[in-house]
């Protein structure tokens, strides 16, 4: 996949807000279906440590040593779960852009 930038400079700034701001679109329904699709990627592409640690510790707002200590792991182990899963769903995701 090819990636643009594009710079904001002062000749063309008026343009970028007038398109942020004026045509912007209802996208709900695309916030909905991206919901549905990391629910089903949690549940299917993770292990069941990586979506434990994962939702305990974003869902929950638990702390990685508390999550460790109850698995009695290391933080370190909680961390790299963690990692391990949203590189994981970051790949999934890739193929719905």
């Amino acid at each position: 996949m090819l990636h643009r930038s594009t710079h904001i400079t002062e000749k063309n700034s008026h343009k970028f807000s007038y398109d942020c701001f004026e045509i912007a679109e209802d996208n709900s329904e695309k916030v909905k279906e991206m919901k549905h699709l990391l629910r089903r990627a949690i549940r299917n592409e993770l292990t069941d440590k990586q979506r434990y640690c994962l939702c305990e510790y974003y869902f929950k707002k638990r702390s990685m040593k508390d999550i460790a200590a109850e698995l009695g792991v290391n933080p370190s182990t909680v961390t790299r779960h963690i990692q391990n899963a949203t590189r994981r769903l970051k790949r999934v995701a890739e193929y719905y852009q």
